[in-house]
């Protein structure tokens, strides 16, 4: 009888505590991976329609995988597919080995996007060997497929955790069960009677020890859900999108650090009306669309201070409306910059080609028969190829240098035999002004020796240019703790102040205050920017007060050596 009665007690106590354990896990695991997921996916939706923007302006493989790599250093995979299923960039993958990937026409996330514009999957890539969760994206007006993707490692280690704490407060359940069955068993030897009266009380109403058990582990088990709840609020305080939950009056419920720093925000914002806090933005309609659809995009700009905000709102039952905010000022900023060089790289390359087809049609129709023309003619197609070839050359360098693949070997040089080496192969005529140096023989600089003469020759290009014939040209430099100030001085018209700022950019010349009509590019002094950076140095401009321009760069000084010495005058 006693054994019979300990091992009912064993029995109850275990069913209980395993019970509940059991149905609170399930619970929170699949709470816990609905949840995360469906944020992921919403983030991977929206990084998705930003990538598929900024591909639109570009036309070229190179260029897409440029700039999927410039922007996929994120923990994100971005892969664009072909209407052939071919990879044409993955920023994950070596540009090599995009040819040896599998047909991606068969996945299912991309059969899904090409059928209905957006597609989700969830598997292990074959391509990285990680389980990731894919969403992709129909690109309009083209049959390509952009896709981004993101490894569940995270959620997958989180969830690890939560089955091993669960785990854990199980076993402990058992061992309180034991205990309870062992002191139930000593009392009913000493206590015969009392314990026959408990027993026959026990078939009207619940055992004491039981309701304290019970009431104990539900103790432990709100202490598990503390943690998990503490564990995923120091995941939404180290998120770098901004989080806030509003409730139906879309006053502010809880919000991210995140979110303060990009509203600038006070603590004091709980309770107040998300509409005091960004009065301009068009919330309004993000609320009424999330409302009604579940969820709902908007872009606005903060002014100030200028940044320019994308807002996700998702309405959710009995949690508020969720508003997801991504910082997308760099973002658009970029697209501008790259919109701005397609237009810019159209232009410059319109007028060359124009000249070259016009003269090319003029001999063809019979100027070629008559030698004074047919020279006249041919010599403008030869001067306008000229401007072609250093146009590509340019963009070249250029792009050579953004996208990191110009490798830079600084070695000690001594910058006097520099600039005469730089002087001596300028494209200068008897016409030309007086080409001078002062430089002082002694002054050494750590830079690559290809980078530091092509910036003296840009700069001296971009001086005799502008710089009249009786006019001189000075180039000097003067020691520093840390660096040498090299300065390139010309007698030309300078530069107006309202466009000093911009000078060191892509195509830009719009100075009336220059000497008009004179070749060159437009990428020189932007190639001059890039290099002297790259160096570790940095570039600018001045007027010189005696008039005349003053183009000046810096780069770091070589250590000295034992045998350094001031020559005599």
């Amino acid at each position: 009888m006693f054994f019979s009665f300990r091992s009912r007690l064993f029995l109850l106590s275990l069913a209980l505590i395993a019970g509940f354990l059991l149905i609170t896990g399930v619970y929170l695991h699949q709470t816990l991976r609905g949840w995360t997921e469906s944020m992921i996916e919403a983030d991977l939706r929206d990084r998705a329609h930003l990538v598929a923007q900024s591909l639109k302006a570009l036309d070229q493989e190179d260029a897409r995988q440029s700039f999927i790599d410039e922007i996929g250093d994120l923990g994100y995979r971005i892969t664009l597919i072909g209407g052939d299923g071919r990879v044409l960039a993955d920023n994950t993958v070596e540009a090599e080995r995009l040819a040896d990937l599998d047909d991606h026409n068969l996945r299912p996330e991309i059969v899904a996007a090409r059928e209905d514009g957006l597609g989700r999957a969830r598997r292990r890539s074959t391509s990285t060997g990680t389980d990731l969760l894919y969403v992709a994206l129909d690109l309009p007006d083209t049959d390509s497929v952009v896709r981004v993707a993101m490894p569940l490692s995270d959620v997958d280690q989180v969830l690890g955790h939560l089955r091993l704490l669960l785990f854990i407060g199980g076993l402990f359940g058992l061992g309180v069960a034991i205990f309870m069955s062992s002191f139930a068993s000593s009392m009913m030897s000493r206590h015969l009677q009392e314990l026959l009266a408990r027993s026959r009380e026990s078939d009207r109403s619940p055992s004491g020890g039981s309701v304290r058990e019970l009431t104990r582990e539900l103790e432990r088990t709100m202490g598990t859900l503390a943690e998990e709840r503490d564990r995923f609020r120091a995941v939404l305080e180290g998120m770098s999108e901004g989080v806030l939950v509003l409730d139906e009056k879309h006053r502010v419920t809880l919000i991210n650090p995140a979110a303060r720093l990009l509203l600038d925000a006070s603590d004091a914002v709980h309770g107040r009306p998300l509409e005091e806090l960004v009065p301009n933005a068009p919330l309004f309609t993000l609320f009424e669309e999330a409302h009604n659809a579940g969820q709902a995009m908007a872009e606005f700009t903060l002014d100030p201070p200028g940044v320019r905000l994308l807002a996700h709102g998702t309405s959710r039952k009995g949690a508020g409306l969720i508003l997801v905010l991504h910082d997308v000022t760099a973002i658009r900023r970029l697209e501008t910059m790259r919109r701005d060089f397609v237009a810019n790289v159209s232009h410059e390359l319109r007028t060359p080609v124009a000249v070259i087809q016009a003269n090319a049609e003029t001999l063809l129709d019979g100027a070629l028969d008559t030698p004074d023309h047919a020279r006249r003619f041919t010599d403008g197609i030869h001067r306008n190829a000229e401007r072609l070839t250093r146009l590509i050359a340019d963009l070249l360098d250029i792009s050579r240098i953004e996208a990191g693949r110009r490798t830079f070997q600084p070695e000690e040089i001594q910058l006097a035999a520099a600039v005469g080496d730089t002087i001596e192969a300028a494209p200068a005529t008897e016409e030309s002004p007086t080409l001078l140096h002062e430089v002082d023989p002694s002054i050494r600089v750590i830079a690559d020796p290809g980078a530091l003469d092509q910036v003296l020759l840009n700069l001296l290009d971009n001086a005799l240019k502008f710089t009249p014939e009786d006019g001189a040209i000075i180039l000097r430099a003067q020691p520093r703790d840390l660096e040498v100030l090299i300065e390139v001085l010309d007698d030309g018209p300078g530069v107006e102040p309202a466009h000093q700022e911009r000078i060191f950019e892509r195509f830009y010349r719009a100075d009336e205050g220059r000497t008009p009509g004179l070749g060159g590019t437009g990428l020189g002094l932007s190639i001059v920017k890039h290099l002297v950076t790259a160096m570790g140095g940095e570039v600018g401009y001045s007027r010189r007060d005696e008039g005349g321009a003053r183009f000046w760069f810096t780069l770091p000084v070589a250590p000295p050596r034992d045998d350094d010495y001031t020559p005599g005058v």
